[in-house]
């Protein structure tokens, strides 16, 4: 085989190349310290890689959604400590003021007291985290109460919410007694009021047909078809008493909120009522009337199959979850084919803390501390089991109008509320708990998706120091062999 001098010349600049190139790889892992510094060093490794960064990446997320989450719960639990202080100190105030021994001006100077703290435990019920309000479940750009009128009402025939609005305001509690007996909204009625514990009366009169009482800077509206009882003798409250006195109003929103969709012709409004863990739809079958009878089909899967054969015979539809309510509006008949879609609505946010798992991190206030709400106008108490606000309200009217019977009475009431207030900390803290530990789980999976994407990436420098020597010396081997090959010829041996 007869070797030219050109396929010398062309293997030796190969063989330079290929040494220079070695050299210049493992200079730029010496650099790096990273053994792949380019998906062509390592394609397997490469992608191993890049999928453990990815979820490191996520790891990263739920950290940060756990040091947010334990920022708002770490701050609804020093609140709630120092709402469970506010509360030992009214229960401790209903104590002193039930006792026989309080003069008026004592019970008087405790209900100025009691009204601070009121203001207190409202500053608490509206506190927020980094502008977002922590306890007006999911409407955090609100505050979760707002101050208004409430009424106590003592009669064994009626209740608190036979009063159904308010309006104006007053700074002390409006005692009220009816002079005459009668039905609200039929009768004409006298009343008498006093905004100074008795001490001074006003008279007044409720006109026949009419349902709100005037006390001059505020008005209260009764339901019609109430009927009061009269007290003969001011103060003596052996009839219908009422208290118009300090109440809280929760203006977020609470779980199990639903909203209704209607899709078709008719001109019957709709309203659900129940929890419902998905949407529904509800598809009426054939045209009908109001209340019925009126066949239905319903979905829980936005319409793919259908649940046929169900009928109402009362305009109310049961689905799973709940019902639906048809009412009249300006017409009573539906049409077959008209839908009418019902969305559950969630007032908890929650965030990812980890691989299918979450934590609520804002509080339902209404849950907690009670109180009513303003809806359309209409004043309702929220239906808790032990009610905060309610209870704290009735205990100032009941102190600034000296009456030992309602303060005694609060005594439970508010040892009730404790309860309810201490079982929201014992929740809100057991989320703590949770995020602590879940802390520590994400810690330890990013130490070792580090280890392991270390072991993919990070070069060893021991070895590396022994190659690049070991490149070197092959260059430079390879530049003198070449140097003495490129000078040699035929005429050196000539």
């Amino acid at each position: 085989m007869r070797i030219a001098r050109s396929m010398l010349f062309d293997s030796s600049v190969r063989y330079m190349n290929n040494s220079l190139s070695e050299i210049i790889r493992l200079n730029e892992q010496n650099a790096s310290q990273k053994t792949i510094n380019r998906p062509s060093d390592d394609p397997g490794g490469m992608s191993r890689s890049l999928d453990l960064k990815t979820y490191l990446t996520r790891l990263d997320q739920y950290d940060e959604n756990m040091n947010t989450a334990l920022g708002w719960l770490q701050l609804a639990d020093d609140e709630l400590n120092q709402a469970s202080d506010v509360l030992t100190r009214l229960e401790e105030l209903a104590e002193q003021a039930a006792t026989g021994t309080l003069t008026d001006s004592q019970r008087s100077m405790i209900a100025e007291e009691a009204r601070e703290l009121m203001g207190q435990m409202l500053a608490i019920a509206n506190t927020e985290y980094a502008g977002d309000s922590i306890f007006a479940g999911s409407m955090t750009d609100t505050n979760a109460y707002e101050i208004g009128l409430g009424a106590t009402v003592r009669d064994e025939t009626l209740s608190d919410a036979s009063f159904v609005a308010f309006s104006g305001s007053t700074s002390s509690t409006i005692y009220v007694e009816f002079a005459e007996s009668g039905t609200v909204g039929v009768d004409e009625i006298d009343y008498r009021y006093t905004t100074d514990g008795g001490s001074t009366w006003q008279t007044a009169t409720l006109a026949a047909g009419d349902t709100e009482l005037d006390f001059g800077t505020a008005k209260a509206e009764m339901l019609s078809g109430s009927v009061v009882t009269a007290t003969e003798t001011p103060g003596e409250g052996d009839g219908t008493a009422v208290w118009i006195r300090p109440a809280a109003y929760y203006t977020g929103d609470t779980e199990g909120d639903e909203t209704v969709y209607h899709y078709g012709s008719s001109t019957v409004t709709a309203t659900a009522d129940g929890v419902f863990d998905s949407s529904v739809a509800i598809r009426i079958a054939s045209n009908a009337s109001l209340p019925g009878p009126i066949s239905y089909s319903y979905s829980l899967d936005r319409g793919a199959t259908w649940v046929d054969g169900n009928v109402t015979s009362n305009a109310t539809f049961a689905v799973p979850g709940g019902f639906l309510e048809l009412a009249s509006n300006g017409g009573s008949a539906v049409v077959a084919g008209d839908q009418f879609i019902v969305e559950p609505h969630s007032a908890a946010l929650y965030l990812d803390i980890g691989n299918s798992s979450s934590v609520q991190i804002n509080s339902i206030g209404a849950d907690i501390f009670g109180g009513r709400v303003d809806d359309n106008d209409t004043s309702t108490i929220l239906d808790t089991p032990a009610n905060l606000f309610e209870s704290i309200g009735k205990f100032i009217g009941f102190l600034e109008t000296n009456d030992q019977e309602g303060i005694a009475d609060m005594i439970d009431a508010l040892s009730a509320a404790h309860e309810t207030l201490s079982t929201a900390q014992g929740t809100i803290g057991g989320r703590e708990v949770r995020v602590e530990f879940a802390q520590e789980a994400v810690a330890m999976s990013k130490e070792s998706t580090n280890a392991n994407i270390s072991s993919i990436e990070d070069a060893d420098l021991t070895q590396l120091t022994t190659d690049l020597a070991r490149a070197q010396y092959i260059y430079e081997s390879v530049l003198s062999t070449s140097s003495k090959l490129m000078q040699m010829s035929l005429m050196d041996y000539l």
